[in-house]
């Protein structure tokens, strides 16, 4: 019988069913080799060598030293399969650089001398027939380019991580992907610490109309009143701008004078308002969407995709595409016209193309494999239901009309006060009718039919305090979009990348927001400034597009390696200076120090070693005494979560082992705001 091997025994078993008797199906589980992850490993006739410790010979072409790592039974099981096989072995692992890795490593091992690459895009039996009837060879370029990457990041690794060990010290690692990751949230981070919030008033009004409807001060004597646009990071009003800003004593004169006064109605614009449906999931927006709307974590959102991909539910997960082949075009508009007939549909079906000119994980957006089955259909349940509802609404969304509407902006005029409302009404549902919570909250505010000069009646008039907000922290889905868009990584790699991060302890997840820990910090700030091309994202994105190059067979992987490695980041590590960074605390006259993996409070009244959960937004004075004085805990809905570590780079087998007991933070408490005063002020 001929045979067929693929990643995962849940895939083999679909596959098999499929295929029935005649076939054999087999799982490899993932990759069977990979460089020597410990001195043991490094065969006996290199372990003379100078470079054998790294696995990777960089004077002899950065030649690698690959060893096994498939258990014994495996590979044993595979080998009495090829050989009843009698050489009919098709390898059908992923349909992207890593897949096609690890189905060269097979035919290394399994001795094919001539193996039949099988790809597809979705686990259904009619894609897997397809792809049985057109194999192909091995894509070597792509196997080059998977190549290029696990060498650079073992080199990387490897040189960077002893200047971590002596610097911060602990086991502590740094990488390609992992380093410029860091560096986004630190600078994120840092920016937060250094913000001075500014405190700014709005008023508001209930006008007296049927219905009544809200308006918010917008000019005083035709000055703009203060917004948080107004003022910059350092809580200052931006220079040259004219405002009308207020204090609370201005704020409660000015709601004296509102209150039961009449205004004019000035202005009315009516604009259309078009919204169009998004585009199929890719690997990056499926995770930001099921963050957002099913709170999934990175990784769940990761492990409920593979499962149905698994299952022939959905298509390849690791992707940066959004378009849709012809057959699944055609799919989503059958089902559209099926729910809601002909006139929900465009004339002709909506393209979707990658923005990003280099994708090449797949070439497929995420969506439902197969017939397009209805969610219910499924007999799924739990997370993996939410999920593919998710997919199959989003996918089916895409092929359908614009949801169209009017927005009615008001002006109005009381005394020296202009007055503003806006409202948005939909008056055709379009895609937003499979969205109910979209369609409900379509209409922001019901305005009802104005003229210009009408007079109405101001009233229940409100004062409320405000303060400018710093940069937000990013949830995962978003930072992985921002990784994305940066070019940091690549699809295979997000979920990978996230999980070190905070198995590292270098981020902790707090309020589903990423917070980077005090040893993030101090991490981030060593790598600046002593590598500071490791952790550019500029550099590391130039770097996967040369990947890409090579994956196209248009760049030697070689010529590669030295441009980045010999010629950049060796040079840099042998400059860089193991001196243990200090960090200074934006706000408070203290710094952070790192010593043996532990990160310590610098203050003039002494020293203080922080505890693992506590977090820079946790240190004010009131903390900074606490912690001195031996009475800071761990504040209320705050609990410490290990996270367990799954680097995307290496570190060398030598490193120090990681301490148990090191943790994250989760859920923070929830800060009230503060409303304005009730006292009456003078009249304007």
């Amino acid at each position: 019988m001929p045979l067929l091997i693929v990643e995962s025994p849940k895939k083999a078993k679909q596959i098999a069913s499929y295929l029935g008797r005649d076939w054999t199906v087999k799982a490899c589980f993932g990759h069977v080799r990979d460089l020597p992850a410990k001195k043991e490993e490094i065969p006996v006739k290199y372990r003379a060598q100078a470079w054998a410790r790294l696995g990777v010979d960089v004077e002899g072409g950065y030649t690698p030293i690959y060893v096994e790592r498939a258990k014994a039974n495996v590979l044993a099981e595979l080998r009495a399969a090829v050989k009843a096989a009698k050489g009919d072995v098709y390898l059908a692992s992923d349909p992207d650089r890593e897949g096609e890795s690890i189905a060269w490593h097979l035919s290394v091992v399994l001795g094919l001398k001539d193996a039949r690459r099988v790809t597809y895009q979705e686990v259904t039996k009619a894609a897997i027939q397809k792809a049985l009837q057109s194999p192909r060879p091995i894509n070597l370029a792509l196997v080059a380019a998977q190549e290029s990457r696990r060498i650079l990041d073992r080199l990387a690794g490897y040189g960077v991580s002893p200047l971590l060990w002596d610097a911060i010290g602990g086991p502590q690692s740094a990488g390609r992907v992992q380093s410029a990751a860091l560096m986004l949230l630190a600078q994120r981070e840092q920016a937060r610490m250094r913000f001075v919030p500014a405190g700014y008033w709005r008023v508001a009004a209930q006008v007296g109309t049927t219905p009544p409807f809200q308006a918010t001060v917008q000019a005083i004597r035709g000055l703009p009143l203060a917004t948080a646009a107004s003022f910059t990071p350092q809580g200052q009003l931006k220079e040259g701008l004219e405002v009308a800003q207020l204090d609370a004593q201005k704020a409660e004169g000015l709601r004296g004078y509102l209150e039961g006064r009449e205004a004019e109605v000035t202005g009315i614009e009516v604009s259309p308002v078009v919204r169009r449906p998004p585009p199929p999931f890719t690997t990056s927006s499926l995770q930001q969407a099921a963050g957002a709307r099913l709170r999934f974590s990175v990784e769940t959102t990761s492990r409920a995709a593979q499962s149905l991909y698994e299952q022939g539910l959905i298509t390849y997960i690791r992707t940066d595409s959004p378009a849709l082949s012809d057959e699944a075009l055609e799919l989503a508009r059958v089902a559209v016209q099926e729910r809601f007939g002909q006139g929900a549909l465009p004339p002709a079906p909506r393209q979707y193309a990658t923005r990003n000119a280099n994708a090449q994980e797949a070439h497929e957006a995420i969506r439902p494999a197969g017939d397009f089955k209805a969610p219910k259909a499924t007999g799924l349940s739990g997370d993996e239901l939410a999920l593919y509802t998710l997919i199959y609404t989003r996918t089916v969304a895409s092929q359908m009309q614009d949801a169209l509407g009017e927005k009615t902006t008001v002006r109005l005029q009381a005394g020296v006060v202009t007055l503003g409302a806006t409202g948005t009404r939909l008056t055709q549902r379009g895609f937003t009718a499979l969205y109910e919570d979209e369609a409900e909250d379509a209409d922001d505010q019901a305005l009802p039919a104005l003229t210009v000069g009408q007079r109405v009646g101001l009233s229940g008039v409100k004062v409320e305090e405000k303060k400018s907000s710093a940069p937000p922290r990013y949830g995962e889905g978003a930072f992985v979009q921002l990784m994305e868009k940066a070019g940091i990584g690549r699809p295979s790699t997000y979920a990978s990348t996230l999980k070190t991060l905070q198995g590292r302890s270098y981020v902790a997840v707090r309020g589903r927001k990423l917070h980077v820990t005090p040893l993030g910090l101090c991490v981030a700030m060593y790598l600046m400034q002593q590598l500071p091309q490791l952790v550019d994202a500029r550099f590391t994105a130039e770097m996967e597009r040369e990947l890409d190059t090579i994956a196209q067979g248009a760049l030697k992987r070689t010529v590669y390696l030295d441009r980045v490695w010999r010629e950049a980041l060796q040079p840099a590590i042998a400059r860089a200076q193991r001196t243990s960074p200090r960090l200074r605390v934006p706000g408070q006259e203290a710094v952070f120090e790192v010593q043996g993996g532990q990160v310590s409070l610098r203050t003039a009244q002494g020293v203080v070693t922080l505890p693992p959960e506590l977090l820079p937004e946790d240190l004010n004075e009131q903390s900074i005494a606490a912690l001195l004085a031996g009475t800071w805990k761990v504040g209320r809905g705050v609990r410490a979560e290990r996270v367990p570590a799954s680097s995307d780079v290496d570190k060398p087998a030598r490193a120090p082992r990681r301490k148990k007991g090191e943790a994250g933070t989760t859920k923070a408490p929830r800060k009230s705001r503060q409303a304005g005063g009730s006292r009456k002020g003078k009249r304007l």
